[in-house]
């Protein structure tokens, strides 16, 4: 009896352990369907519900539900910490809580609890709209509405509105209105540079053929197309042209501004790829050039967005997550107006750049590169037309000739070799080079290279004063051999050769002498006036020149007056700073500084037609020949002694030999209508 009372009590055991082994745990598909949400795979989830809640949603409308809604609020990532489960006969819950990080209204969090039921000895979900956001009920419905933001305003140092968001004129019809279609298509289309297909595409969209009578916008035009272009425009019978229906960016200085403002375009396929993260969307602009490049993180606007629950009635019920448009920052340029628009008037027609700075501060007053482009033509979508004009220029409009395009510096390089020359003991300011009463000169009997030679120049000694007054090409190319090579590069590269030039827009970076060329006398020589391998831009040339104005200190060109936020907050403002400090001893700057301006007060100077009575500026003009010599770089610096309002002004000009002059009358412009 014993025996079979054992016996009993051990199949009671075995049957309670076969039937615990055998019950299913609803952790394991609690854990797989949040898994599968989190992974985004929305047909897995469907596949975990009770038999119920599949009667209620079929599997295509619960995995578009999801997908739509989560790809709508750009779902970055879903972050999900459970807790413990709790079992209740044939129900469990499993609480939980989800944190979502989007791309639209930042990151929210929301506590669920995950319903379970026992169905064929199978935990399944018991799925309601409440586990989307616990807040909704059935018939509800997630919105998300998107709040526009403003890119920020950049102006000139005085407050002119260079970029900023404005209207554009859009080409429509009211479909109502046309007479005739074909007709229509056929005249329209050449004009605005459309296939007629994509025309007609328009005109036939459903919500078109139902509204007849409202306005149908076709294609942005820029602000400022002419008159001839507008009335081309609206005789084709049904056009209508329209300033209300779209915004984009506007540059009302057009040409004058456009290689300091740059210009803004659509985000292309492999932009928005990237940077879809950040909030870009493909409607997008983005900054291409100029300010509007580099600067594009201050001055993009960060649109706003709310997501909320819409009931039955379509009516806002509940706000999920909203985050606030942010305006972009305004930037406030250095650019002093006038100036930049005289250096622009007299640029025209050439091929160079001009670069005024204030030398005790750095700050860029102008900065002009011609030829140049209306950046206009880029916000609305540049037409094949416009494009083909500007890509196949041969003078290459869209280069900024002031920060990348490298010139040989030519002659207005010999004064940092005077520099290099006093502080190494090499010559005095008395030093006589008698070799250069010839206007060619053979350093020794065996060179190979052409010999050095010098424009003609006044009769009489060449000692420093002179040879920068003149401009003697020998004088400082046996200056530059007494110099050697190693002191000479030495000396360049504290001046800032070979160094990139921190500024706000790429500069391209300057070079003594190509990597890979070993040092000659010849080449030593030729480099010591200018020539040579040596290459430099305009900006960084005139940077250096500042030195001669503080006594030894080069200062960092600065373009960026002042950024502020949308409400008028200062984020940043300008502080002066040198870029390379003491650079030449203020004894040999004191030496150099009257030599510059003899060389615009004397008559025999080369830069004496800059001469502007009342006024002192120190200066040097330089010719430095490229390619097959029939071209050459004409170049004049000079500054002002002008203590409260001092003016830099660096010309740099692409012209056929022989024609460069024309550098001294645009300089003196610039200081004639600075000073009037």
């Amino acid at each position: 009896m014993k025996r079979f009372l054992m016996a009993i009590a051990l199949g009671l055991i075995m049957c309670w352990t076969v039937s615990s082994c055998s019950k299913p745990n609803p952790e394991e598909p609690a854990n797989a369907y949040l898994d599968a949400w989190k992974q985004g795979r929305y047909q897995d989830m469907y596949e975990l519900l009770s038999s119920d809640s599949q009667s209620s949603i079929n599997q295509q409308d619960f995995v578009n539900r999801y997908t739509n809604i989560f790809s709508a609020i750009k779902l970055n990532k879903l972050e999900i910490t459970t807790e413990e489960i709790l079992i209740e006969g044939d129900k469990a819950y499993l609480p939980f809580r989800a944190t979502f990080h989007t791309g639209t209204v930042g990151t929210f969090e929301y506590e669920y609890t995950l319903p379970l039921v026992l169905e064929d000895k199978q935990w399944k979900i018991a799925w309601s709209p409440s586990l989307i956001f616990p807040i909704m009920h059935e018939g509800d419905k997630v919105r998300i509405t998107q709040h526009s933001a403003k890119r920020g305003v950049i102006t000139d140092r005085e407050g002119n509105q260079l970029a900023v968001d404005g209207p554009v004129y859009t080409v429509g019809a009211k479909p109502s209105a046309i007479p005739d279609i074909d007709g229509f298509v056929k005249a329209l289309a050449p004009l605005i540079e459309m296939d007629e297909s994509a025309i007609r595409n328009i005109l036939n969209q459903k919500w078109v053929k139902d509204n007849p009578d409202l306005f149908v916008p076709i294609k942005n035009l820029p602000f400022n197309i002419s008159e001839d272009c507008k009335n081309q425009l609206l005789n084709v019978k049904g056009v209508m042209l329209s300033s209300k229906s779209h915004t984009t960016r506007q540059y009302p200085m057009e040409q004058a501004f456009a290689h300091v403002t740059g210009y803004v375009q659509q985000i292309n396929q492999e932009e928005l790829k990237e940077k879809s993260p950040e909030g870009y969307e493909a409607e997008d602009l983005i900054g291409r050039q100029g300010v509007e490049a580099a600067l594009e993180e201050k001055l993009r606007g960060r649109r706003g967005y709310t997501l909320y629950i819409e009931d039955k009635e379509g009516k806002q019920k509940n706000v999920i997550a909203k985050v606030e448009p942010q305006n972009g920052n305004d930037v406030m340029l250095t650019i002093d107006p006038d100036l930049q628009k005289t250096a622009y008037e007299a640029l025209k027609g050439h091929k160079g750049s001009v670069v005024a700075l204030n030398p005790a501060t750095g700050e860029v007053l102008a900065l002009v590169s011609q030829p140049s482009f209306d950046p206009n033509i880029f916000p609305v979508g540049v037409s094949p037309s416009s494009w083909k004009t500007i890509s196949q220029d041969p003078n290459h409009p869209l280069i900024n000739r002031c920060v990348q395009s490298l010139y040989p510096p030519g002659s207005v390089f010999k004064p940092f070799t005077a520099a290099m020359a006093l502080e190494g003991g090499i010559i005095t300011p008395q030093t006589v080079v008698p070799e250069a009463q010839k206007e060619e000169w053979v350093p020794s009997p065996n060179w190979t290279a052409p010999p050095i030679r010098r424009v003609p120049h006044p009769p009489g000694e060449v000692n420093l004063r002179n040879a920068i007054v003149w401009s003697d090409n020998i004088f400082f190319a046996w200056t530059g051999l007494k110099i050697g090579y190693k002191d000479f590069e030495a000396f360049a590269n504290r001046y800032g050769l070979g160094t990139s030039l921190p500024f706000i827009l790429p500069v391209k970076s300057s070079q003594v002498k190509n990597d890979t060329t070993q040092w000659s006398d010849p080449l030593l020589a030729n480099t010591s006036y200018g020539q040579g391998e040596m290459l430099v831009t305009p900006l960084q040339m005139a940077a250096m020149y500042t030195a001669f104005y503080n006594g030894g200190d080069m200062m960092l060109p600065q373009l960026i007056k002042e950024i502020r936020t949308a409400s008028g907050q200062t984020v940043e403002s300008l502080q002066p700073k040198p870029w390379l400090e003491d650079v030449i001893p203020k004894q040999h700057v004191e030496t150099l500084l009257p030599i510059l301006v003899d060389t615009v007060e004397d008559p025999t100077g080369t830069a004496h037609k800059v001469k502007i009575p009342g006024l002192t500026i120190a200066g040097k003009t330089g010719t430095a020949q490229v390619g097959d010599k029939k071209e050459e770089i004409a170049w004049f610096i000079g500054f002002t002694l002008n203590a409260e309002r001092p003016l830099l002004v660096c010309v740099a000009l692409e012209v056929p030999a022989g024609e460069g002059d024309i550098k001294l009358d645009i300089a003196r412009r610039m200081f004639a209508e600075y000073y009037r």
